[in-house]
């Protein structure tokens, strides 16, 4: 690791992990180390241990002799946000970058898009693509190259000042969607986003991943979903008054599709998070009946994820939904 310098860096790359060693850790920070065109006196990695396994060699770092390297370990384990937002703790960057431990830069020049896109003046999001890595049933490969999206940790630097200044943080009671809670809500309530045109992340294939692991059963923790919406609503109520009266039909239509979607969730669970997110909310049911009709048929558009589900029982489920929210 190299000696650092006594300057504020411009960027912390926090990774957090659980159970990863020193040889998965490496491919991230190998392809950090191998940046090209940076300072890296501008660049600090702060390595968050969210339980699980600790390392037993952190000097093997030593060998990216680019880095500045901190580790800090934490005995009990808050899920990827918990690490995430102990990493901002202990930041020093003007701004948080979060890279998963289990993913790695596309390419050598990817920070450098970043730089030039500061180099000017300070924003307060800065937002690139990222290469989707999948797995076929024969164990082969295949790469997606997506658009950016507001909800994913990858492929964004967040300005410090801005994150303080809206209050933002990552929910310590929410492990599943806690980065569409942060991400989202950091771009929904900015005026400065900056939108690159590069593929700088690859998002690794990892069958153990939150994602990806059956086992975990991200895609029915609708639940967690609703816990975060909730949240989410409440920080825009706060900040962006303007923006709630959709965002709230939007999550009512949204949640349609994704219990449609996603069968085999926890129904009860599902029900009570609901029934809190649309209490908190109920000035705006009558108010926004039109918005979710109208992004009833947006959600159902040919060509959308959900063009192919029946919304015959839309009305049943908005029925069912009031009466949650008056029980």
């Amino acid at each position: 690791m190299k000696t650092k310098k006594n300057t504020e860096p411009t960027v912390s790359i926090i990774i957090p992990f659980h159970n990863e060693d020193e040889c998965q850790l490496s491919i991230a920070l190998s392809s950090i180390n191998s940046q090209i065109g940076i300072d890296f006196n501008e660049v600090e990695i702060i390595l968050v241990g969210d339980g699980g396994k600790r390392l037993t060699n952190p000097a093997d770092f030593n060998l990216f002799n680019n880095l500045t390297i901190r580790y800090k370990y934490f005995t009990n384990s808050g899920g990827a946000g918990v690490a995430r937002q102990r990493g901002m703790q202990l930041a020093k960057g003007r701004y948080y970058m979060f890279v998963d431990a289990d993913d790695e830069f596309y390419y050598d020049g990817a920070l450098l898009e970043f730089f030039n896109a500061v180099s000017k003046g300070d924003h307060e999001v800065v937002v690139a693509k990222y290469i989707e890595q999948g797995r076929n049933a024969d164990g082969s490969y295949f790469y997606l190259h997506n658009e950016p999206i507001w909800s994913a940790a990858y492929a964004k630097w967040f300005n410090r000042d801005y994150v303080k200044r809206m209050g933002l943080h990552w929910l310590d009671d929410v492990r599943i969607f806690e980065d569409v809670y942060f991400c989202s809500m950091a771009i929904e309530l900015s005026s400065d986003v900056v939108w690159l045109n590069s593929f700088v992340y690859s998002w690794l294939y990892n069958p153990k991943s939150t994602v990806r692991d059956p086992a975990l059963k991200f895609n029915i923790q609708l639940d967690q979903w609703a816990k975060m919406n909730k949240y989410y609503l409440r920080k825009i109520r706060e900040k962006a008054p303007q923006k709630l009266a959709f965002d709230f039909g939007n999550s009512v239509s949204t949640l349609f599709y994704w219990k449609k979607k996603n069968p085999g969730y926890d129904a009860a669970a599902l029900n009570r998070e609901q029934q809190l997110m649309l209490k908190e909310n109920s000035d705006l049911w009558d108010s926004t009946q039109g918005i979710m009709q109208q992004q009833l048929q947006v959600l159902h558009k040919p060509g959308t994820e959900f063009e192919n589900y029946d919304i015959s029982d839309f009305s049943e489920y908005l029925a069912h939904s009031k009466a949650l929210m008056n029980n």
